[in-house]
């Protein structure tokens, strides 16, 4: 039973990278076939568990450490994964060979050993943390430095990519990337579940909780992949353009180099400040720094500038700023007053009322209610 449930997690990582690539093949093209090379390399690393640990067969030591060049090759492949999702244009660059070094260079240093010690290859494995050797213990080692690195790396990486997506959406939410957040705690699970089988406990007595957690880990991943949206749908032009913007985040406004000359910023300016009054594009629930952008026939560069620059706030900000004004002007007008919340919040341009409460007492200080009560009161109140 627990054999053939360590099996079918194996065969479930296979099946689910070529889901990946075919199910998710019109979003994230790129990113998707990064994800579907570790989840590969994922079902190769628990297909060596199950020799390991239930004895389907003796381990030759060239397998040995070919199943630990794979393992080495896990954590780059799923941060070069999570850098593809975050970054709308990013091709693989010479400079990311140096992430797959460590396997590399174990890879070649277990060739040398072979070649020059053929006794090595015959020599039964070790299958417990009792019986591994200062060699076992040394490869595990750059293999668990390397994976929690690379982890730490990823979720570094994914918690900047959403604080830098209201720079080009008014409602980040929705491309937050908050699967691929859970995805790489599944991983984390899964990471934290081998280093106990290995160094803690007896393996005859956890057979069937290391198993499970296998299984289901597998299976949360495979749902949590196929939840994904396209994150940034630009073109290549818009693409190459929100890169550079993504580059810039890091430094203070007064840094920035203003690729709008000062005679043409304050003109466009004041022409975006009378579209958003007469216009009101705000309105729009999809509304992105793509969509505005053509709407004022500026580049996407020029209007993350003249927004970043002119009001000293992201798009998400800007836009919001505008949706809250309306939604506070819905919020005492009678003409309104039979719309519910989730109403008002809609009118306003928001697509959700979570959206709505968050930007409105982040913006006025109290919430949409509290603001709609006091202003009735002061209606009420004798003059």
């Amino acid at each position: 039973m627990l054999t053939l449930l360590n099996v079918l997690s194996t065969g479930s990582a296979i099946f689910l990278s070529f889901l990946v690539l075919t199910v998710r093949r019109e979003v994230n093209i790129i990113a998707n076939r990064w994800l579907a090379l570790f989840l590969l390399l994922l079902s190769s690393a628990l297909f060596d568990g199950n020799l390991k640990i239930y004895g389907l067969a003796e381990e030759p030591y060239w397998l040995i450490f070919l199943f630990n060049f794979n393992f080495l090759l896990l954590a780059p492949t799923l941060y070069l994964c999570v850098l593809r999702f975050v970054t709308p244009n990013r091709n693989f660059r010479i400079k990311d060979l140096w992430h797959f070094s460590p396997s590399i260079l174990l890879m070649t240093l277990n060739f040398l050993v072979w070649l020059s010690t053929p006794e090595v290859a015959q020599a039964e494995p070790s299958t417990t943390a009792a019986e591994l050797d200062v060699a076992d213990v040394i490869v595990i080692a750059l293999i668990v430095l390397q994976i929690v690195g690379y982890l730490c790396f990823s979720f570094r990486v994914l918690l900047r990519h959403q604080r830098n997506i209201e720079n080009f959406t008014a409602t980040p939410e929705e491309f937050q990337l908050k699967w691929l957040f859970y995805f790489l705690c599944g991983v984390g699970l899964m990471v934290l579940t081998w280093l106990l089988e290995i160094f803690f406990l007896p393996i005859e007595q956890t057979e069937s909780k290391y198993s499970f957690v296998y299984f289901f880990a597998i299976y949360a991943l495979g749902y949590f992949s196929l939840q994904q949206k396209e994150v940034f749908p630009f073109s290549p032009e818009q693409a190459e353009e929100a890169e550079k913007i993504l580059e810039e985040q890091d430094e203070s406004l007064s840094l920035r180099r203003q690729r709008i000359p000062e005679d043409k910023f304050d003109q466009l300016k004041a022409l975006l400040l009378e579209s958003m009054e007469k216009n009101k594009p705000y309105l729009n629930p999809e509304i992105s720094l793509a969509g505005l952008a053509k709407h004022q026939d500026l580049s996407l560069h020029e209007l993350s500038e003249l927004i970043n620059l002119g009001f000293g706030e992201n798009f998400a900000q800007f836009i919001n700023r505008y949706r809250v004004e309306e939604s506070k002007n819905l919020l005492i007008s009678k003409k309104h007053s039979h719309l519910t919340m989730v109403g008002i919040a809609f009118e306003a341009g928001f697509n959700s009322k979570t959206a709505f409460n968050t930007a409105f007492k982040k913006n006025v200080g109290i919430s949409p209610t509290e603001f709609q009560k006091q202003e009735r009161s002061k209606v009420a109140m004798p003059v």
